[in-house]
């Protein structure tokens, strides 16, 4: 999308993406940005996400690049306070980091997995949810967005653990945005189906396995990064200011065909 073309949804907010270092997170943080957002980008690899904040900044905009590591409690604590220190709230928070683990035969997955899988993907969501809430309840209201997948309405084979940790997802949005939504703060969630990105690239066995795969959603093709980074856009704006505790399917048809 053209900056020029971009409404200026979010004009004066400012929005922490996490998980911004590649794939969803990165075009949402551009694209936040495009809408007259502050964006801060976060992930745990400092080279990404200078290199995404260097070309937000060339495109006119701004954005800070912070390091963190959403497993760890205190990188989350500190990932707010800095947002809250750079640009002095936060009135947007895309929870995107997460991992899919090891995709075996539900018998073989491993205490291992599980603990990769929920602890970066349900603990570290949790935790970021708790902080972000915390100083958008101080500042009068936000609004939080999870990355939670078409695998947290659905299931699929060998995928159980992650499948599971992305209802969990669900779950969490969903109890927040009952607690939240009067004081303020809007909690949703973003559901994406199969999306050309590395997180992809990595779970297929093949590119011919995963092509088969896009071929067979109603829209015939995997989707863009893009498309997500633009629903995320939407339920950040007071566009949806009447919609909270949703999980938004877009994933192509997939999961009504």
């Amino acid at each position: 999308m053209n900056a020029s073309v971009s409404p200026q949804t979010l004009s004066g907010k400012v929005a922490l993406v996490t998980g911004a270092s590649s794939g969803i997170g990165r075009a949402t943080a551009i694209e936040l940005a495009r809408r007259g957002a502050k964006v801060v980008a976060s992930a745990r690899r400092r080279a990404e996400i200078d290199a995404l904040v260097a070309e937000i900044r060339k495109d006119g905009h701004e954005a800070s690049a912070v390091v963190a590591d959403i497993n760890i409690e205190q990188d989350v604590i500190d990932l707010v306070a800095k947002t809250i220190s750079l640009y002095g709230r936060i009135d947007v928070a895309f929870n995107n980091a997460g991992t899919e683990g090891e995709f075996t035969p539900f018998v073989e997955q491993s205490n291992e997995t599980y603990d990769t899988i929920f602890n970066a993907n349900v603990r570290g969501v949790f935790w970021s949810m708790k902080h972000e809430a915390k100083a958008m309840l101080a500042q009068g209201g936000g609004t939080i967005i999870n990355n939670a997948s078409m695998g947290g309405v659905i299931g699929f084979a060998n995928a159980g653990l992650y499948i599971a940790s992305k209802h969990a997802v669900l779950g969490l949005t969903k109890t927040a945005s009952i607690e939240l939504f009067k004081q303020g703060v809007r909690v949703n969630a973003v559901n994406p189906g199969i999306i050309d990105t590395p997180f992809q690239d990595r779970i297929w066995p093949s590119s011919e396995a995963k092509d088969t795969f896009a071929a067979s959603t109603v829209a015939g093709r995997a989707g863009r990064s893009e498309e997500i980074a633009a629903v995320v856009a939407f339920l950040a704006s007071d566009d949806a200011s009447f919609v909270s505790g949703h999980g938004l399917l877009v994933d192509g048809g997939y999961s009504i065909a």
